[in-house]
């Protein structure tokens, strides 16, 4: 409480939010009780005029409340609730879709609440959706995995975004794909790079997709935290020689915010990727302002903040696995810090994520890659010198840029490969 006391509040509001997920309890039931426990505490400072007079387990009460009653307004306004079987849903793209093998895959806001991840026939009306645009669906969803399949001619396109700054990054972005696809690198090594820099995982090659995930490091793939932490820490190396006093710092600061939140603009706002940029955010204004901050503290606060504004997050993987990731990497920074060398450091940090995020993996996906200390002893050195290269390449898509990056995302593909092959490389939870 005393040196991370964001913490305990974090962890309140999700116990909350879990609770009102598994049990229902009416939403004045929540009310009532909030109610009064924050008529206790008003008078518990009323009689003390001290706020440290606070009981924490209070406090901690109150906060457990108030996740419980967001979850449970949340929860009553989500589509599945009382949804029929088949049934007209609307909703607006997330993000634009991405091509798989037999379809189109994107995640969509439903708006009557709540969201939903379409799966759509592969045709030339699929191929022309882009992020923001509006649709009317009908058709059979499945309310447990919030999943819908569905073809043309069983959705209409109500309307289109062109003009918010979220759908101009996208345009932006899809032109620096466009132009990263016309350039020499091939398509297999063309899809690492387009997943690193843009985040568009649609040109990945199956095989490399499946050694990355046998192998332990299939977040390699994914825009997420160690992308983010990446850039910050190349862009803030460009610098070092500014960070020689408090106006150094600021001029750095500044230049390595910028630097994150355009990556994160430009990879599609991902919500780990939202998520990583709005806590180095945290830590970059910390390291200007001459502040000493617990990791875990920052933590907290970004948790509180996303669950704020959408308290169902907590049953999002994705959501869990970043946060287990950073929580890892937080409390085994005695160890990180142990070590003299960047390279060293950058494969602690990955093995402790990796170490951390293993219970989820293996009950949602119920697998386990056995090999990953020695993938990412190998192959997480290079990520940021593989992220380097990629950058360069979007920038100038020529030969000069196209060939180190080629041999090296050949190398990072073999060796991955081999670790996946290793006997016994993945177990079957």
């Amino acid at each position: 409480m005393k040196k991370a006391p964001l913490v305990p509040v974090a962890l309140a509001m999700i116990a909350g939010i879990v609770v009102a997920r598994h049990i229902d309890i009416a939403t004045t039931v929540w009310l009532w009780s909030l109610a009064g426990c924050a008529t206790a505490t008003g008078i518990t400072l009323l009689i003390s005029k001290r706020l440290h007079a606070v009981s924490p387990m209070l406090t901690v009460l109150l906060c457990g409340l108030v996740g419980g009653l967001l979850s449970t307004i949340k929860l009553q306004r989500d589509w599945t609730h009382d949804c029929p079987e088949k049934t007209f849903l609307e909703v607006r793209l997330s993000e634009t879709p991405v091509p798989r093998e037999k379809s189109w895959r994107a995640k969509a806001a439903v708006l009557s609440g709540g969201d939903i991840t379409l799966f759509l026939r592969k045709d030339s009306t699929a191929a022309t959706l882009r992020y923001g645009d509006r649709l009317l669906l009908h058709g059979y969803p499945d309310l447990e995995r919030r999943i819908i399949y569905i073809t043309s001619d069983h959705y209409l396109v109500t309307s289109r975004d062109s003009t918010s700054l979220r759908a101009r990054c996208e345009a932006l972005r899809l032109k620096l794909l466009r132009r990263m696809q016309a350039g020499p690198l091939k398509q297999r090594e063309a899809g690492v790079a387009e997943a690193l820099t843009l985040g568009w995982r649609g040109d990945i090659a199956p095989g490399t997709q499946a050694s990355f995930r046998d192998a332990g490091i299939a977040h390699l793939l994914a825009v997420s935290g160690l992308h983010v932490g990446l850039l910050a820490t190349i862009v803030g190396g460009m610098l070092v020689w500014v960070d020689k006093e408090r106006r150094g710092r600021i001029i750095r600061g500044c230049v390595q915010l910028a630097a994150i939140w355009a990556f994160t603009l430009l990879t599609g706002l991902a919500p780990s990727t939202v998520r990583a940029a709005l806590m180095f955010s945290l830590f970059i204004v910390a390291h200007i302002s001459g502040r000493h901050t617990p990791a875990l503290n920052l933590l907290a606060t970004t948790a509180i903040i996303t669950l704020t504004l959408n308290p169902l997050l907590v049953f999002n993987v994705g959501w869990q696995l970043s946060y287990c990731a950073v929580a890892g990497i937080s409390l085994a920074r005695p160890v990180i810090m142990a070590f003299n060398n960047r390279l060293w450091q950058l494969t602690a940090v990955s093995t402790f994520a990796t170490l951390a995020t293993l219970p989820v993996v293996a009950t949602t996906f119920h697998r386990l890659p056995v090999y990953f200390l020695i993938a990412n002893i190998t192959i997480v050195p290079l990520a940021g010198v593989l992220l380097f290269l990629s950058l360069v390449y979007m920038a100038l898509p020529c030969d000069a840029t196209a060939w180190p990056l080629f041999w090296l995302t050949r190398f990072c593909e073999w060796l991955t490969a081999w670790v996946a092959s290793l006997p016994g490389s993945v177990v079957e939870v």
